[in-house]
Order: C-alpha cells, then sequence, then structure tokens
C-alpha cells in the first residue's frame, strides 16, 4: 500500500524536524521563560506543524509511486531508487536544520520574509555563507550524516511493496492525496503557533519549510483586508490632526491629500548633507547607551559633540526598510518595504526636495544595488546611483560579499563630493554602509579585533571607518558647510519574548556639523521617518510636503510617536504606550518597557489606537496619495 511506502519518509521528516526544533529551543531556553506545560504545548504544536507540511513534503514520493509500473515495484531498481531518495530526503532535512539555525542566529526567528528574499540574491547569499562559515566541511558533515540516517531507515523500515496496482486504485490514490494536501492547506494557519504572547516560543513552535512557503505566496498584505480600519474620511481627519505644525498649512481643507506647505521665515540654507546610514548598528553597542567594550569612540564622541536624538526607533528589521524611512518618511506598511514593491516610481521622496533646488544627489552602496531593488527604486526617486560597479579594482583595498569595506566607500563619497563642490553644486549623498554584516570582515591592522572575529569586530571597524571619513572629509573646503547624519538602518536583532519590543528597535541618530548645529540632547521619542524633516527644518527649507516625519525641534507635540514593525505587526510607540496592529483586524496595546498586555480602560486609550489606525491606513493609500510633486516654494518680496 502507498501508505507503507511513505511511512519511511514521514518518519524521516517528523524525528529531524522535531529534533531541529528541540535543538532551537535548548538554545533559547533562558529567553522564553515558560514552565514545562508550555513547551509541551511549544512541542505539541510543533508537531502538529511538521504534520501539515510532511503532507506536502512527500509529493515527489507519491508521484513516484504512482507512475512505477506495477511491474518494477520491489524491483533492484526500486530499491536503489528507494534508497537514493531517502538519502536525498535526509540530506535536504539536515541542511535546512542547519541553516535553520544559521538563520535563527541571525535573527531570532524561523524563516520568513527575509529567507524567502535570501533566495532571491542567491549570489551575495551564498557568498555570505562560503565567507562566514566553513561550508566544505558542513557539506560533508551533512551527507555523512545523512547517509548514516539513510542506512539506519531502511533498517527499520524496509521498502514495503505492493502488488496489483491498477489504474484505478493508483486514481484513487492519488484523488486521496489531493485530498490531504487540500485538507492540510485549509486547516492550518499560521497564527495557530501564537503561543502567550510570547514571540520566540511561537517562532519555535512553527515549521520553517511551511513559514517559508507561507512568507512567498504572502509577500504583500492588503491593509483594508487585513487590519483594523475606520472609514476613509475618518482616516482622513485622524492623519490631518496628527501631522498639524505650526508652521504647516494644509492645501486642501478635505479629502485623502495630506500635503502641506511648511514655510519658515528667511532663506533656505543650501549646506551639503551627508546621510551615513549604520548597517546592522543599534543603539546597544555604544558607550552613550551603556556599552562598556569601547567599540564606538567615535560615534560616542559625536554624540557629545552633535545633536542627538537619544531615544530613536527604527522602522523595522532590514536595510530597505531603514533607507525607506529615511528618503519616504512613512510609516512601515504591511509586507516588504515599499523600495522592494512595484509602482514604487515617482514617489514623494527627500531626494526629490534637494534636486528641486540643484543638489547633486546620490545613493552611495558599497555592493552590487540591483540588491534589495535599490538602485530601481532611487533612481526613479530622485538619486543618481554611485555603486560596486562604478568603483575601479585599483581603488578598492578591500571586498567581501556584501561590498567593499567602509573606508573604501566613504573615499569614493569625498571623491563625489569633490566633484559637486568643483562644479559649484551642493550635495546630498545617502550612503549605505556594509562591513558590520556577517562575515565581518574587514582590512587588517585597522582596529585591535581581528578580521572575521564575530559582531563586535564589524561595529568596532564601522566606528573606525567614520571616524577616518570625519577626518579626511575636515581638511576638504566643503566641510565647514556640511551637515553629517550618523543613524542606523536597523539593530543587530530584534527578537526575543515580545514579538514587537520597542527596545530592540533602539537606534543612535547623530547630527554633526562644527559651527553650525550646537551640541544637544534630545530625549523625547523619535523615529527614523523624523530623520528628513529634522534635517529640513535646520536648513531652513520653505517646502510642500507629504512627509509623515516631524520637525522634532519645532513641533509642539508633547506626545511625539515613533513607528516599528515586522513583516505582518506594525505598531506606533510612545514613551510608555504602544499599540500593535495585526492581521485579522487585531488591534492590542502594550504598556513598556515592561511589554505588559494592557486592555484599552480609557478615553485616551481608544484614542491611540484611533492615531495609529489614522497613521497605517492612510500610509496604505501610497500608491495613489504618496507621487512625487515639485516640493519649491516662491519667496514673497
Amino acid at each position: 500500500m502507498l501508505i507503507k511506502r511513505l511511512l519511511p519518509y514521514i518518519s524521516l521528516f517528523l524525528m529531524i524536524q522535531t529534533v531541529l526544533r528541540c535543538s532551537l529551543t535548548l538554545r533559547s531556553f533562558t529567553d522564553i521563560d515558560l514552565g514545562i506545560l508550555d513547551v509541551l504545548k511549544v512541542m505539541g504544536l510543533g508537531i502538529w506543524f511538521d504534520a501539515i507540511t510532511a503532507v506536502f513534503f512527500i509529493g515527489p514520493v507519491v508521484l513516484y509511486h504512482l507512475i512505477l509500473p506495477a511491474a518494477k515495484h520491489g524491483s533492484p531498481l526500486d530499491k536503489r531508487i528507494d534508497t537514493g531518495m531517502r538519502f536525498v530526503y535526509s540530506f535536504v532535512l539536515l541542511f535546512d536544520s542547519v541553516a535553520e539555525h544559521l538563520f535563527w542566529t541571525e535573527f531570532t526567528t524561523r524563516f520568513n520574509f527575509i529567507a524567502v528574499d535570501y533566495l532571491v540574491y542567491t549570489q551575495e547569499v551564498i557568498g555570505n555563507i562560503v565567507e562566514s562559515y566553513p561550508l566544505h566541511w558542513l557539506i560533508a558533515g551533512i551527507a555523512i550524516t545523512a547517509w548514516l540516517i539513510t542506512r539506519f531507515s531502511l533498517r527499520v523500515q524496509p521498502l514495503a511493496v505492493s502488488r496489483g496496482n491498477v489504474f484505478t486504485k493508483r486514481l484513487s490514490m492519488a484523488a486521496c492525496f489531493i485530498a490531504a494536501c487540500f485538507a492540510a492547506y485549509h486547516v492550518s494557519e499560521l497564527d495557530q503557533s501564537d503561543i502567550l504572547h510570547n514571540a520566540e516560543a511561537s517562532e519555535l513552535a512553527d515549521n520553517g519549510i511551511y513559514n517559508l512557503f507561507y512568507a512567498f505566496f504572502n509577500n504583500e498584505i492588503s491593509y483594508s483586508r487585513f487590519y483594523a480600519t475606520e472609514p476613509d474620511k475618518e482616516v482622513a481627519a485622524g492623519a490631518r490632526r496628527l501631522l498639524e505644525e505650526e508652521d504647516a498649512v494644509f492645501i486642501h481643507p478635505e479629502g485623502h491629500d495630506l500635503t502641506r506647505l511648511i514655510q519658515h521665515q528667511g532663506p533656505e540654507l543650501h549646506k551639503n548633507v551627508m546621510i551615513v546610514s549604520m548597517e546592522s548598528l543599534g543603539a546597544d553597542y555604544m558607550a552613550s547607551y551603556g556599552n562598556t567594550e569601547n567599540l564606538t569612540p567615535n560615534l560616542d564622541r559625536l554624540a557629545h559633540e552633535g545633536l542627538v536624538f537619544n531615544k530613536t526607533y527604527a522602522t523595522g528589521t532590514r536595510t530597505v526598510r531603514g533607507l525607506e524611512a529615511m528618503t519616504l518618511s512613512i510609516p512601515p506598511t504591511p509586507g516588504q518595504s515599499i523600495i522592494r514593491r512595484p509602482g514604487n516610481e515617482n514617489l514623494f521622496s527627500l531626494g526629490f526636495i534637494f534636486k528641486d533646488r540643484g543638489y547633486d544627489t546620490r545613493f552611495i552602496y558599497g555592493g552590487y544595488g540591483y540588491f534589495d531593488n535599490m538602485n530601481y527604486f532611487f533612481s526613479h526617486n530622485g538619486f543618481g546611483i554611485v555603486d560596486r560597479t562604478d568603483m575601479p579594482k585599483e581603488k578598492i583595498n578591500f571586498a567581501n560579499v556584501w561590498g567593499i569595506c567602509d573606508e573604501d566607500m566613504f573615499t569614493r563619497a569625498i571623491e563625489e563630493a569633490d566633484k559637486s563642490y568643483a562644479a559649484k553644486k551642493p550635495f546630498l549623498h545617502l550612503i549605505m554602509t556594509t562591513s558590520n554584516h556577517r562575515p565581518f570582515t574587514y582590512p587588517d591592522g585597522r582596529i585591535d579585533l581581528p578580521s572575521h572575529s564575530g559582531r563586535m569586530g564589524g561595529v568596532k571597524y564601522a566606528d573606525y571607518s567614520v571616524g577616518k571619513l570625519l577626518a579626511d572629509a575636515s581638511k576638504k573646503p566643503w566641510f565647514k558647510d556640511t551637515v553629517f547624519i550618523f543613524i542606523a538602518d536597523h539593530t543587530s536583532g530584534a527578537g526575543g519574548k515580545a514579538e514587537l519590543d520597542a527596545k530592540k528597535y533602539h537606534i543612535p541618530m547623530i547630527f554633526y556639523a562644527p559651527g553650525f548645529i550646537k551640541p544637544q540632547q534630545f530625549n523625547n521619542t523619535a523615529s527614523q521617518i523624523d530623520m528628513g524633516p529634522i534635517l529640513l527644518g535646520m536648513l531652513n527649507f520653505s517646502y510642500y510636503t507629504k512627509f509623515y516625519g516631524e520637525d522634532l525641534l519645532n513641533d509642539k507635540d508633547e506626545v511625539p510617536h515613533a513607528y516599528i514593525s515586522n513583516y505582518q505587526k506594525v505598531a506606533m510607540v510612545m514613551d510608555n504606550d504602544m499599540v500593535v496592529l495585526a492581521p485579522k483586524r487585531k488591534v492590542e496595546q502594550y504598556s513598556w518597557p515592561d511589554v505588559a498586555v494592557k486592555e484599552a480602560d480609557d478615553g485616551d486609550d481608544a484614542n491611540r489606537v484611533d492615531e495609529a489606525i489614522a497613521f497605517y491606513q492612510s500610509a496604505s493609500w501610497w500608491k495613489d496619495a504618496y507621487r512625487k510633486l515639485p516640493s519649491t516654494v516662491v519667496q514673497q518680496p
């Protein structure tokens, strides 16, 4: 019978996936804070997801059984093919287990949208793995283990032989298998793994293969279909109330269009701007926020000499989320970053605002900008592109799979600045660093930690490169007229007990311009999306805007907001409260930093929920409402 032939494969799947779950649980046991009964619940839900996934995973075996002629069942050829298939299955499952452990090390989650992205960009990802891990030894170890498992499987569950497989019987088998797949698809949903509001425990209960395919088919999430909504008219009015500023006037008194005119007295200051987006540099690596390992002496010095925003939060967990926030100043809509989505051309962006004023605008990246659709997005939203393809080999001292080292990239940025200065044009550079990323390799002799020694070395080298950038730039004639902004794209890990914990999104944001920006500590909540409006306020720009961020230095809002997200949940963060919006129109409220579940019990709580819905629902209209428009304002004499 078919079921007897399938049993060895189902057993292999369940056994290896259970061992994987147990090993991940042991790695995370101190973080998940669960009792024995809760761990049993994790394992029980895990077996459920494993069984659902196994139904689809055995498809090739079912197909082989159905097309194999009856006379060949149990033949030497059949036995060899069965042995080979068991080995392949064992190898694939073991490879998946190793990959999931590596992915867990990086993100503290099972496979998700990020893994889908990585499958698209195989060159960078495979290169990263090759440079980070002893891949040949891993493959050899997996192959040997898979062969031993195969031999054990053949001894315990030898090939079952069925006779007399007539056409009608095979047809009924095929129908049963299709029905099983249909049933498995409809009885399982990802949120069945939610456990006690504990994100890490829920990830352990998941099946990584199931998650991977779920993420692939749910890459973009419709806000109006899956999230809490209010009537569009109320949402537009609520968004307008939140975006009110002292110097801002809405162009249209009603409707979805949130365009405002921000008008300042006096001339605009057309200073140069260098925005340095620091890869994975969470605030917890800086001494300014309590780190004692002396990893960031240069950034810590800038935090004392410049304007530092001490409670800034990243909008997401990927580089493209950070770049989206800095460029578009929009809350993180559910699903992929707008940078990765179709229809993202000619949006209202920071690049166009500066380009409207005659600036040379460039996105400078040490890697290949086709990754994550960055080149396409930036070239269609007001930026010129400088990436690794524009960097001659003789000017590259060191590179890994992600790109040239930070100091080489900063050298190129200075060259681009020199070109603009020679042409008597101001410049805006958005520079994306790469060195603080696995495999954490960089030129020898720069810092006291050897290359390839881990995250601490990556952080310290990134900081060293910042010091070198400023030392080299200070010798240039354009330095005194340049504003430098150092801001992280995201932190190095947002996993933990709470699925959305604002502490795990805490990043540095520092504005530095000696003689122009006075040293100052800003201690209210701030978001990545506020960076652009703060900069434009400093430069006294009068402009038309669609940005959601606020010029916090001039805004009178007593309760500033930040916006954080993973791929499915989005949140609005205030000083001590957080509203989380999730699929199936779920709304949750937490007090934080303790991240305690909170019941809405007064008018203020209800108002905060309405505000969160207004921001995120209106932001979901970006394809229609966020298009480019001329930003310059004709000053009246």
